[in-house]
């Protein structure tokens, strides 16, 4: 009885605490320019998902908040802008995404080289569909790495700033080189058994001494998802596979809530290092709801008292669906 009053009095201690939470004004970002992606940054520019972060606030955000961090960690990182702060900034970048097709962007903007770059080039212009260089499998055909540049090079045709592989060989020649550690994998982040079969393999998971979490958690079903044919989507698979990245995947039966996602990838990374900086980007959901203190209830019941500066950072931007919003803490041992 003594254990479970004990339990029940720690249960209304986690529960008050998240809803004494108070927005606190936070500067970045400064204005909704500066909130939404950049179709002028080089790299990112060549496809961003709607609901894309802006790399150069990415990173205010992380010099601000978590300057001593050694590794970024996106486990939800969609068309990769994550992956360019990182690379912008020379971190190792450890990146996971459930949609192959993102998934293929995220590696092209992590490890893709000023020649997997000519490789694309060399193999011929994209037009509307990646058909004539990612169905291509004979021995002389581009990298998977290039691959993964023509599908986003493919995807990009269909938006209002399509990418041709020249603009890509530009921009990866006066882009920072890929850091040696950058790894993306196409897999389900709220899978516990994929970080730990991922963890095991050599790569920065391991190395790691003080990651930063930067995530975006899709806010419901109207979050932007790219808009790709049957052809492309199965050249992302098969691409993916061919640069050993694909993992087994265990999709969800519903598309669950905000915080359910959020506590799930920040309890998966929680549980392998010691020492963790969280950053969620937070919107309002499709139906108005705000998940901020839902969220921070559910990280102090599932990680306890290794949750510490617990804090809700809200910006004076807002967008279509509300205030712009940052649920930051740190994860101690």
């Amino acid at each position: 009885m003594e254990k479970q009053r004990r339990a029940l009095i720690s249960e209304r201690r986690r529960a008050e605490r998240a809803r004494d939470l108070q927005p606190c004004v936070y500067q970045w970002p400064e204005s909704l320019e500066a909130y939404l992606p950049d179709p002028t940054e080089p790299g990112d520019r060549w496809y961003q998902a709607g609901n894309a972060s802006n790399p150069r606030t990415t990173l205010k955000i992380l010099d601000d908040l978590c300057p001593a961090a050694d590794l970024l960690i996106d486990p939800l990182c969609g068309s990769g802008s994550s992956a360019w702060a990182a690379r912008l900034r020379g971190l190792p970048f450890f990146g996971i995404e459930l949609d192959p097709v993102l998934a293929c962007v995220s590696v092209a903007k992590a490890r893709a080289s000023v020649r997997d770059a000519e490789l694309l080039v060399e193999a011929g212009r994209v037009e509307g569909t990646a058909e004539p260089i990612c169905s291509a499998r004979a021995p002389d055909s581009p990298s998977p790495i290039a691959l993964c540049l023509a599908v986003t090079a493919t995807l990009s045709q269909g938006t209002e700033h399509p990418t041709q592989p020249s603009v890509i060989l530009e921009d990866l020649a006066v882009s920072p080189s890929p850091h040696e550690l950058n790894t993306v994998v196409w897999a389900d982040a709220t899978d516990e058994g994929v970080w730990a079969d991922l963890y095991a393999q050599p790569g920065p998971l391991a190395q790691a001494r003080h990651a930063v979490i930067y995530a975006s958690p899709p806010f419901g079903l109207r979050s932007p998802r790219p808009r790709a044919g049957l052809g492309l989507y199965g050249a992302a698979v098969r691409t993916l596979t061919a640069a050993g990245v694909a993992h087994a995947l265990s999709r969800p039966a519903e598309f669950p809530a905000y915080e359910e996602i959020a506590a799930s990838v920040v309890g998966n990374v929680a549980r392998l290092l010691p020492r963790v900086t969280v950053v969620l980007e937070h919107e309002p959901a499709d139906d108005g709801q705000d998940a901020r203190r839902l969220t921070a209830e559910r990280l102090l019941a599932d990680l306890g008292h290794r949750v510490e500066r617990l804090r809700i950072l809200e910006s004076a931007v807002r967008s279509g669906r509300g205030a712009f919003s940052l649920i930051t803490c740190e994860i101690q041992p």
